[in-house]
């Protein structure tokens, strides 16, 4: 079954709109097919990012954090410490809460998701021009400020 991409149907006609879409959705595909490439699902990538940053985090804070869904973040966790990339514990205070914390084995993955993104970055950028690339920066801040301005909120570092 050939991949498709879901939003391109939407488009009715945009070049801009169609090729940022496409773009972002090829950076995603090469990604995810380099993260399943060290035996790490896609989705575990939301989680480590700022567990690498805030170690010990509770699940309700990492909820909060990514804007997942809480069952969503239980499930990805239950997977994780299945497969000894975190480790979560009760508090010993409050025991409606659970900290998470990686293990060695999830730092020893997150230095491959970033050497994966800074893979999809090289490739991505090959051949554009540092003007091309601040050209291209303006005009997706741009768009970004103006869906910004209309739903609120920033964008998910």
């Amino acid at each position: 079954m050939k991949n498709s991409n879901n939003n391109t149907y939407m488009f009715k006609g945009n070049e801009t709109i169609k090729s940022v879409n496409d773009a972002s959705f090829m950076f995603g595909k090469y990604v995810c097919r380099e993260l399943e490439a060290i035996g790490m699902r896609s989705s575990y990538r939301h989680v480590m990012k700022p567990l690498m940053e805030q170690d010990g985090m509770t699940q309700l804070e990492l909820v909060n954090l990514t804007q997942l869904k809480a069952p969503t973040i239980s499930i990805t966790l239950r997977n994780m410490e299945r497969e000894g990339i975190v480790r979560r514990e009760k508090n010993d205070v409050d025991r409606r809460e659970t900290h998470v914390y990686i293990t060695e084995k999830g730092r020893e993955m997150h230095a491959k998701i970033l050497e994966a993104f800074d893979r999809a970055e090289q490739l991505m950028l090959k051949d554009i021009s540092e003007k091309e690339q601040a050209t291209a920066r303006k005009i997706l801040a741009k768009m970004t400020e103006n869906l910004r301005k209309e739903v609120g909120g920033d964008v998910i570092d």
